[in-house]
């Protein structure tokens, strides 16, 4: 549960609520952003690469020589598949589209298929899709046979690019053209693997068809919202695109299938994100994912019925292993647990996903899900909420692995059986959550767009609201709060009495709430709740009336009931002798806040503030003193409401506000690394070191290794190549964007540093 709300946006008088939560999404372009439909695809030869990607599927077409689509077995994955196979059928081109299956083949291309694809089908054009990035091996495989290979794919790049003919990835360097702006840039940076497959094709249609266009999109939205990538710049034009497109019948088999769920009003991302895409996965998950690609370029009315029952019943059968193995889980997790590690060599490895995200949902805690396949492999599917990390929990153990990959939240592994143990592995993977739990400065609390009043919850809001949609990852469902709303009466409702219906009073006006598999609320009748929810209009017999979605709720007052009390030390000079004997004379209940290394070095001639200054493990204390100061409004509150603060001071603190001197400090630190630490340097503690935020340091990481200076091996290993050179710096196309966040955070410490004490006060309450 929350341990408080953050109110991401603050709406002035002369604001309407869209516009403020607009404001705190970092809209630029308002107009554009409420109707993407009344602005153009951006031009495919955006990428460096797209004019000679058509030359070479052109020259092939018109030599009539043979071109092999390879694809991926996720929606996004099967969708690009279906978008390159309609243009090129279209066009006339003489190809195959090859999509491997899950559990033999895997994500990414397979030397042994190339191999027989090349001597069985004389392929003398390979094009990937939504894949083949990390492929450097195979696509070399290619080359040397004859074949022309050009890679679409949407996923970072891992060290050295394939020795592909072509590249169309926004994540590769220098994939775009020289000449484009950076808002361009910045708005075709999230494409999904349809994204980019999709600029292909209108590359190869050019003023052709427009009807086939209008059923690109289609395919091409789907993938978008379906791989859950950010609905912002472009994939909001290409999600809004496609959607207006479904609803107007452009593809025959979606249109059918949402006729055949009696889906009767207007389809939305949500339509597409909870019914079309969990039937496309599930073909790619239990079956084949041929299956939904078959029902995704099929036009026969009696085709796609089969194709649609089939999926359907895959669809099904996904739901109920997801529930057989969901149940047999929670039998061997007790209440005492502090992690998720299991195994059963009978569970379908395109389920344990599934279930080990239901069991993060129920427990909030790191779940590792095991099966084995028919090689004695162990394969793993991890997720897990915030403040673990994944990606370094598996880091940390990969000497035991054959394989592994993920991010902060979700990951997977492969393992010999016949060389690990598993009750041995279990032991290492619970002690690494152990100590990534120890050493996280994660807090729970949970964000809201904006705090509304009883009277602001209309049905015009929730109309205005709608004009935000598509819906998706970046450009989420706002949320609200409701701060001291009264629980009037609640019961358990439903088949199977899993979800809970209440009511609650917010400024004399009733409201009728739903909380979504809840089956008791934990609070008392006309208890003080801060209530987070999302408004819907619900309509019974005709009537509508206003129904609160609960998202969570917090029964303790926001963020501290205690006010944390401020001093002002901002304008003392001369006082480090007093400070020194304060802290001294407290006896570690008095903490020092002091992350950079200007900072740390400035205190070295003072024992007791130098060796009390907070590490990862410190505990006890009540005050800390702010020798430096946190980059922003959220990071602030973070650490003045953590560990039961009492009071904070505020110290005179100077920091360099010259954006390049933060590149220098950063590249001292890890050249230091690269000396001295195998390369090894956590971008968490180089943030916090430089002073500035996690994003800032990632911008600038990626800058120093476009210039060459530096090379990333991993999240947290660096090689350290060559001295920064300050031109290529500033001239690269990133330093824009790592200025707008680099003033950001100089903005907020320099109103710390000058407003009123009462001012920043505010911020720990409001």
């Amino acid at each position: 549960m929350p341990t408080s709300v953050n109110i991401k946006a603050k709406k002035t008088d002369n604001q309407s609520l869209i516009d403020a939560i607009l404001d705190s999404r970092g809209v630029k372009d308002k107009y554009e952003f409420l109707h993407p439909l009344e602005f153009p695809l951006s031009s495919p030869f955006i990428f460096s690469d797209m004019k000679k990607s058509v030359e070479i599927i052109n020259n092939a077409i018109l030599n009539k020589e043979k071109i092999l689509v390879w694809g991926d077995f996720d929606s996004d994955g099967i969708t690009s598949s279906a978008i390159l196979y309609k243009t090129l059928k279209f066009l006339g081109a003489d190809f195959d589209v090859f999509l491997p299956d899950r559990i033999n083949l895997g994500h990414g291309l397979n030397s042994k298929e190339l191999i027989n694809q090349k001597v069985k089908n004389k392929i003398k054009v390979l094009i990937t899709v939504d894949c083949g990035i990390t492929n450097n091996k195979e696509i070399s495989l290619m080359k040397g046979l004859g074949v022309k290979t050009i890679v679409t794919d949407h996923h970072r790049p891992q060290g050295d690019l394939p020795n592909a003919d072509c590249i169309i990835n926004p994540m590769a360097p220098n994939s775009f053209c020289l000449d484009l702006s950076i808002s361009d840039i910045e708005k075709n940076s999230y494409l999904s693997g349809a994204g980019v497959a999709l600029k292909l094709a209108y590359a190869l249609l050019g003023d052709n068809d427009n009807q086939i266009k209008k059923e690109l999109l289609v395919l091409s939205a789907v993938g978008t919202i379906a791989d859950i990538v950010p609905l912002i710049g472009e994939n909001r034009i290409i999600a809004s695109y496609g959607l207006n497109e479904i609803n107007n019948g452009a593809h025959i088999g979606i249109k059918r299938l949402f006729n055949l769920l009696e889906l009767n009003r207007k389809i939305k991302s949500d339509d597409i994100a909870f019914l079309l895409a969990p039937r496309l996965n599930a073909s790619g998950r239990l079956d084949s994912p041929v299956l939904g690609f078959n029902f995704l370029i099929e036009d026969e009315i009696n085709k796609l019925d089969i194709l649609i029952n089939k999926l359907d019943s895959l669809n099904k059968v996904r739901q109920s292993l997801s529930d057989a193995t969901y149940n047999d889980a929670i039998n061997f997790i007790s209440q005492n647990d502090t992690s998720i590690v299991l195994f059963n060599p009978e569970w379908h490895i395109g389920i344990i996903g599934i279930v080990a995200s239901k069991l993060v949902e129920k427990f909030n805690l790191p779940a590792f899900l095991m099966t084995m396949d028919e090689n004695k492999v162990l394969r793993c599917s991890i997720r897990s909420p915030r403040g673990y990390n994944v990606s370094n929990i598996l880091s940390s153990l990969s000497e035991n692995f054959l394989g592994f990959g993920g991010h902060e939240l979700a990951g997977g592994f492969s393992a010999d059986s016949l060389q690990v143990d598993f009750e041995l592995l279990k032991s290492k993977i619970q002690n690494a959550i152990l100590e990534a739990k120890e050493s996280s400065t994660y807090k729970d609390i949970k964000d809201a767009d904006l705090e509304l009043y009883g009277e602001d919850v209309t049905f015009e809001l929730i109309e205005e609201i709608s004009t935000l949609e598509p819906f998706g990852a970046m450009n989420e469902e706002p949320v609200f709060l409701f701060k001291n709303a009264s629980i009037i009466d609640y019961k358990t409702i439903g088949k199977e009495q899993n979800h809970t219906s209440f009511t609650i009073t917010k400024d004399n006006k009733n409201f009728s709430c739903l909380y979504w598999n809840r089956t008791h609320l934990g609070y008392s009748n006309h208890e003080l709740i801060d209530f987070v929810f999302k408004p819907k209009i619900n309509e019974f017999n005709n009537e509508k009336s206003i129904r609160l979605i609960t998202e969570f709720i917090v029964s303790d007052r926001l963020y501290n009931n205690n006010k944390i009390k401020l001093f002002d030390h901002r304008q003392k000079i001369g006082i480090m002798d007093k400070i020194e004997k304060y802290v001294s004379d407290k006896n570690g209940t008095v903490k020092v806040w002091a992350k950079t290394i200007e900072s740390i070095n400035s205190l070295k001639p003072y024992s007791a503030i130098s060796s009390n200054i907070i590490k990862k493990d410190s505990t006890g204390y009540d005050s800390v003193l702010l020798f430096d100061l946190p980059p922003s409004e959220d990071d602030f509150k973070n650490l003045a409401l953590s560990n039961g603060i009492k009071a904070l001071h505020l110290m005179n603190v100077s920091y360099s506000k010259n954006p390049n001197d933060y590149f220098n400090t950063l590249f001292g630190m890890l050249k230091y690394a690269h000396k001295n630490k195998n390369g090894i340097a956590n971008i968490d503690e180089l943030s916090l070191h430089l002073g500035l935020n996690i994003q800032c340091t990632q911008i600038m990481l990626e800058i120093l290794e476009k210039a060459g200076c530096i090379e990333i091996k991993s999240i947290d290993k660096f090689t350290v190549l060559k001295p920064i050179n300050k031109e290529m710096i500033e001239n690269d196309a990133m330093y824009e964007i790592y200025l707008e966040e680099f003033n950001k955070t100089a903005a907020f410490k320099d109103y710390l540093k000058t407003a009123n004490i009462n001012d920043i006060e505010s911020i720990l309450t409001n």
